[in-house]
Parts: C-alpha cells; sequence; structure tokens
C-alpha cells in the first residue's frame, strides 16, 4: 500500500525496546508495525473497502510471521510449555482481532476499527516486549551452550526485576500514545468531513445560483454565460451554435382562468420537458424570465434547427395542459423562434438574442403555435 508520510500518523512507533536481537523477527515485527499504522491511518480516509483491505493484508501477513517465528522457537524449545504457551497466544490473536471486528463479510465502524486498533497496539506491544524477547533471550542463552533449563532461568532473570517495570513502563507509554494519536486521528477526520461538507454546501450554493427554482432549469444568469461559451468553442470548431426563444401563447388568459398555481403547473411541466428533450450534453435548457424559456444547443447542423424547434413545439403541445382561453388551441402551445449560425468574432450574445426573438416576435405575428427559424 501506497503512502504520504505527511499525511500518516504513527499510533505504533517503532522503538529499539522492541528489539529482540534477532534479525528476521525483528523485520518481521517492524513490517507488522508498519501494516498496524496503514490501518489505523486508513481511518482518516473515509474508505471502508481500503480498511477492509488494511484488515486483510495485516491478517495475513500475521499469520505468515506467526508460523515463521514458531519455527525459530520450535528449533530451541520442541514441545516446552514456554512454546506451548506462546503458540496458544498467536492462535487465539486471529479470532479475537475478527470477534472485535464483528465479520463476518461486513465493513467494521469507525469505532469497531478504533476498537481493534487500540487491541493490536497492546497486545503487539506486550507481546514483543515481553513475550517474543524472553524467547529470544532463551535462543541467545542456548546459542551460547547453555541446556533449555539453564536458558530459561536466565530469562526469567532477566526479564524480571528492573526489566520488568520497563516493559510496563513502555506498555503505558504505548497506551497513553495510541490513545492520543487516535484523538488526533478523529480531529483529522472530522476536519476532513467538514471541508467536504462545506465543498457540497458550496456547489449547492453554486447550483442554486444558476437553476431556476420553479422549474428546476438553468436561469438566465447562466443562459448568458453559457451562450458566451458555447459561441467560443463553436468558434473554435466551425461549428453552428443554435438558439431557440420559446414563449409560452397566452399565458397571461392561463394564470387568469387557472390561477397562479395552475400557471406554476404549467411552468415546471413545460421545464420537465424541454429537460428530457435536451438530453445530449450540448443541449441546454433555461427559463430565462416569465413564460420566457430558451435552448441552446451547439451539435445541429443549419439545416436542422427547424426540426429540433418543431420536436420542441409539438413536446409541448401534445403535454395538453389544459389552456382554454388560448385564442389557438384548447392546451398550452409555444412559439418558437430558432436562429443558427457559425459564431465569427463579431457576434455576441445580444446579437444572438437579438436574431433569435426577432424570429420569436415573427413567429407570434403569424399566429403563434408555430416555428419560425428564418
Amino acid at each position: 500500500m501506497s503512502k504520504n508520510k505527511l499525511d500518516n500518523f504513527e499510533v505504533f512507533p517503532w522503538n529499539k525496546n522492541f528489539e529482540t536481537g534477532i534479525e528476521v523477527i525483528d523485520e518481521q515485527h517492524k513490517k507488522l508495525v508498519d501494516l498496524l499504522n496503514e490501518l489505523a491511518n486508513s481511518l482518516v480516509r473515509e474508505d471502508m473497502s481500503q480498511v477492509n483491505d488494511a484488515f486483510a493484508e495485516l491478517a495475513d501477513y500475521a499469520h505468515f510471521h506467526f508460523e515463521q517465528e514458531e519455527a525459530i522457537w520450535s528449533n530451541y524449545l520442541g514441545d516446552d510449555s514456554w512454546f506451548i504457551s506462546h503458540q496458544l497466544s498467536h492462535s487465539s490473536f486471529l479470532p479475537r482481532v475478527l470477534e472485535l471486528k464483528g465479520i463476518e463479510g461486513g465493513s467494521p465502524s469507525q469505532d469497531v476499527v478504533e476498537a481493534v486498533v487500540k487491541f493490536l497496539i497492546r497486545w503487539l506491544a506486550f507481546h514483543i516486549i515481553d513475550d517474543d524477547k524472553r524467547l529470544a533471550l532463551v535462543v541467545t542463552t542456548m546459542d551460547g551452550g547453555s541446556t533449555l533449563e539453564d536458558a530459561k532461568v536466565v530469562a526469567d532473570r532477566k526479564m524480571n526485576g528492573s526489566f520488568r517495570v520497563l516493559i510496563e513502563t513502555v506498555l503505558k507509554m504505548y497506551d497513553g500514545l495510541s490513545t492520543r494519536t487516535l484523538d488526533l486521528m478523529r480531529e483529522r477526520r472530522a476536519r476532513i468531513i467538514a471541508e467536504q461538507e462545506l465543498r457540497e454546501v458550496n456547489r449547492r450554493l453554486e447550483e442554486l445560483s444558476v437553476t431556476d427554482q420553479l422549474t428546476g432549469l438553468y436561469n438566465r444568469r447562466h443562459f448568458e454565460r453559457v451562450l458566451d461559451r458555447e459561441m467560443k468553442r463553436a468558434r473554435r470548431e466551425n461549428k453552428a451554435v443554435t438558439l431557440y426563444m420559446l414563449d409560452i401563447d397566452y399565458f397571461k388568459s392561463l394564470n387568469d382562468h387557472y390561477g397562479h398555481s395552475g400557471g406554476d403547473v404549467a411552468l415546471k411541466t413545460i421545464g420537465q420537458k424541454l429537460f428530457e428533450i435536451c438530453r445530449r450534453p450540448s443541449d441546454y435548457a433555461f427559463r430565462i424570465g416569465g413564460e420566457e424559456f430558451a435552448v441552446i444547443s451547439r451539435e445541429h447542423e443549419e439545416d436542422d434547427d427547424l426540426i429540433f424547434a418543431e420536436l420542441i413545439r409539438r413536446a409541448v403541445e401534445d403535454l395538453a395542459i389544459p389552456n382554454v382561453k388560448s385564442e389557438v388551441n384548447d392546451c398550452l402551445t409555444v412559439s418558437v423562434g430558432g436562429f443558427a449560425k457559425i459564431p465569427t468574432k463579431q457576434d455576441t450574445v445580444d446579437t444572438y438574442m437579438k436574431e433569435a426573438d426577432a424570429r420569436l416576435y415573427r413567429a407570434k405575428d403569424a399566429g403563434r403555435n408555430i416555428v419560425v427559424t428564418n
């Protein structure tokens, strides 16, 4: 697993007091400590799949280490009670971790992971500094020519007295260190969560700033930004941008007859239909004021602008929204003006709107519920 050292906490810093003097065992202990620190740091990253991966890697390596270590001890201690006791300690380790983790299969909660981390710190510190160092002393003494029984006496003597005080001091220190470090990690996690929430709030505020609250379409403010951006992009790509301006026919009559709540329902329904029609990434729908809507499209060929505009007009008519006071239809309709062009440097948002508006007014003058694109 990759690490960013600057972002990582050490809940279990390696200390020379943990060295047994047997190189292969010390290296494996350091690896276990690294994996324990990685597990603890996965708490901060808020990625439970990473937590589970860290658990799995630690468990796999612990199993490997126990086998390697037991092979060394068994060469010297055989069936001695010290070795059997050590094996039992190993064999109880993983079941206890899985018990705390609340397995099988699910993702552990943050509280559960912290409980497991604390258990691992205490277990690993005690196991290394007490059990493993004791057996390492036996091995070292036997390598010097002593019998197993004599080596056990020497190991017991060295592990008692002042060394026992050292063991208790180190264990107490690591208990306090792990608690403080986990507290810091919780603070960091809380800060990360707060930052994520702030980003989401800012995203939502930005979304609200460009959204018409009634219809859910983009608003007039965003319309001008998008049209300017799409015109520049189309100029670079030598493609046409089409602007459609829509106006609901006899909307005042609808409001007067059905009330403003009926008018709001009609606006929302049309907004939803325009959203469905403009499903391509290059199509944008807007409510730019009152009963006025706009659609920007960058992928239509200039000859296709009439087809798309007619699709919009017919889709609104097919909604069959009652408007019995309309002079053109018993259902709500729209007039559409469309303007398509490959933008030049002289073209602006205002010139596009002026051209599309001119076509819209010609559609209204021609009897409404029609499309004009030239």
